[in-house]
């Protein structure tokens, strides 16, 4: 029997104490969310982790687990960590934490204390699910657009496939008659880490992961209308008083300007954990808002206050049900 799954739906009171910080505004756009999360195992009926230790604020995203090998023999198999699909347009609001590298969100792994360099495989898929990874390699471009010097690298083509390109909707001109004028590319990148790993019989082996979430939301939050847009993390009456309390202690700030609060929202994909044996034996989630002054809400029952911006829970015997998703709403 599994114990105690947690209930996303039951309403978790906002924690808020407003004042002002000082995080910038900037335009008033919104950006997406994607929510990554943590290691996928092939699917093995010996392996069982015996614990989680996950830690998630909107700057990082860390995870501790113990994994056993239960069997009389060493297992080795592929250890993945998948990452969101990523559109590709230039019309996308996905703002990518190490935009110009291939790792994108500063994937760092190590098991048992010493570090692993995984292998990358990056693909691209249309809207439809179209492999198109080949056709763009075959033009001699990287399939991740948001690269240094891929729009240079794009224009520089030869016409022929340049165009063959664009025939294909893959890239999509405002001007055909002009290959300097802007354009767009039509596919999504899907990358995943990936390495074989060792797990000893009867042993357990440490590993460690820590990368940079892609947090969204409005750059500015700046009217009480807005608070539709973040019913989804049931934001209670106690936390849209810490809000307002911020938005009255960024406009004495600086009459000057626009008054407004930056919301950070982050996703963290806790479902797709549960191709190894039982459920997790020991898992502890600690949720962190990073500043004492920052409005937290989300809709999760049992957390804990542990400190001036963290908020802790345990389970045992823990099988995941649903994902993770919060918002922090910081001052100026």
């Amino acid at each position: 029997m599994h114990a105690n799954p947690i209930p996303v739906k039951a309403l978790f009171a906002s924690l808020a104490v407003a004042a002002l910080t000082s995080t910038p505004v900037h335009s008033n756009d919104t950006s997406a969310v994607l929510g990554a999360g943590g290691l996928s195992l092939t699917t093995s009926d010996h392996i069982v982790m015996a614990s989680e230790d996950l830690y998630l604020s909107s700057s990082e995203v860390r995870v501790h687990y113990v994994f056993r090998n239960e069997s009389d023999r060493d297992i080795t198999t592929t250890v993945a960590f998948p990452l969101p699909d990523i559109d590709q347009s230039a019309f996308a609001t996905v703002f990518l934490p190490v935009e110009d590298h291939e790792n994108f969100v500063g994937f760092q792994v190590t098991a048992d204390g010493k570090s692993i360099r995984p292998k990358l495989e990056q693909k691209a898929f249309t809207d439809n699910g179209a492999d198109v990874t080949a056709v763009i390699t075959k033009a001699g471009l990287p399939v991740n657009s948001k690269l240094p010097g891929w729009e240079d690298k794009a224009r520089a083509l030869p016409e022929n496939v340049w165009r063959k390109l664009v025939e294909q909707g893959l890239i999509e001109e405002e001007d055909p008659s002009d290959r300097s004028a802007d354009f767009s590319v039509n596919w999504n990148l899907r990358a995943t880490f990936h390495w074989e790993q060792t797990f000893p019989a009867g042993k357990a082996v440490v590993v460690d992961h820590r990368y940079k979430p892609i947090v969204g939301g409005a750059s500015i939050f700046s009217d009480e209308a807005q608070f539709k847009d973040y019913a989804r993390y049931c934001l209670d009456e106690q936390g849209k008083a810490g809000v307002r309390h911020l938005l009255q202690a960024a406009a004495k700030a600086d009459p000057e300007k626009p008054s407004g609060i930056a919301p950070n929202e982050v996703s963290y994909v806790l479902i797709t954990g549960t191709n190894w044996k039982g459920p997790i034996g020991d898992f502890h989630l600690t949720i962190d808002k990073e500043k004492p002054h920052a409005v937290l809400s989300l809709c999760m029952r049992g957390l804990n206050k542990t400190g001036p911006t963290t908020f802790e829970i345990r389970r045992k015997d823990f099988t995941p049900t649903e994902d993770i998703g919060f918002v922090v709403f910081e001052g100026q």
